[in-house]
């Protein structure tokens, strides 16, 4: 029996499912599931029972369940003991504020839950106001849009790439353009448009729309993206989001004359808590973001 084999034991028994419990252990599904019938084959018992919406522990499960909690709740603890002995632990994080929350909210609650110890800050903002903070030393390291150009006495000196998405066109299940293979900017012509105001790359597109002599029909204008995507699910309009942006409620197709990706990860420069750092951007880099 493994640390880890008991981690992702616990993440499936305490979702009741797969699928969530990998999403939460940022492991594949065929990952997790053999390591739980591994398990299950070293202890000569079954954990869990299986059916088509969930899984349900057996007695045998909620047996393991109970030290398993304890096992790996001290290990934690001692892990932390032994790295930062009595100082405190703590790590501020900037957090670009076109990052779907869900992502972000996955990857802080699993990094507090494997280190107890850590006082985690998290703050939203735009590029170049977490450029501001970091040169204010409000910061220790952003999640950030890494192609922005730099600007003004840029600290950043280190970054790492978590992935490179594309920008889609997001509509609702039953739009009538929701089963285009792909769509152009003439296409959106005449369709009720959502503006995110905040975009990166808001630039480029105007510019895209120019050179095809379009024009859009912007109805709603927003700088909040959650707020773009209950929009778009309530049927109010179109809008034109980054990849990551998915839902079982709505539907996104390539741009056809997008051609930009936009690239996000970890910047941070020089900085007396680079221990902490190193420990949070190793452990970001192995979650599954696309």
């Amino acid at each position: 029996m493994e640390l880890q084999q008991l981690r992702l034991f616990l993440a499936a028994a305490e979702s009741e499912s797969f699928t969530r419990g990998a999403e939460r252990a940022f492991v594949s599904q065929p990952a997790l599931s053999a390591s739980i019938s591994k398990l299950e084959t070293e202890m000569g018992v079954k954990l869990f029972t299986r059916n088509k919406r969930n899984v349900v522990l057996t007695p045998a499960g909620r047996m393991l369940l109970k030290r398993a909690k304890v096992i790996v709740g001290e290990c934690s603890k001692a892990k932390d003991e032994l790295r930062r002995h009595d100082q405190a632990r703590v790590l501020r994080l900037g957090v670009i504020n076109t990052l779907s929350i869900a992502y972000v909210a996955r990857l802080v609650e699993q990094y507090r839950r494997e280190n107890p110890g850590l006082a985690l800050h998290v703050i939203d903002a735009k590029g170049p106001e977490l450029e501001r903070l970091e040169r204010e030393d409000r910061i220790d390291l952003a999640l950030t849009l890494l192609q922005t150009p730099s600007t003004g006495n840029r600290k950043f000196v280190n970054t790492r790439e978590l992935f490179s998405e594309s920008y889609r066109v997001a509509m609702a299940p039953d739009h009538h353009l929701s089963q285009s293979s792909s769509i152009s900017l003439e296409m959106l012509a005449k369709e009720p448009f959502i503006a995110r105001a905040h975009c990166e790359h808001r630039r480029v597109i105007q510019e895209l729309l120019k050179a095809q002599n379009v024009r859009l029909n912007v109805t709603y204008v927003t700088d909040q993206d959650d707020r773009a995507v209950q929009l778009v699910k309530a049927g109010i309009g179109v809008a034109i989001v980054p990849a990551h942006y998915r839902s079982p409620d709505i539907v996104t197709c390539p741009l056809v004359e997008m051609k930009h990706n936009r690239s996000i990860g970890f910047a941070w420069g020089q900085s007396e808590n680079s221990d902490e750092i190193s420990r949070f951007v190793d452990f970001a880099s192995t979650a599954r973001w696309t």
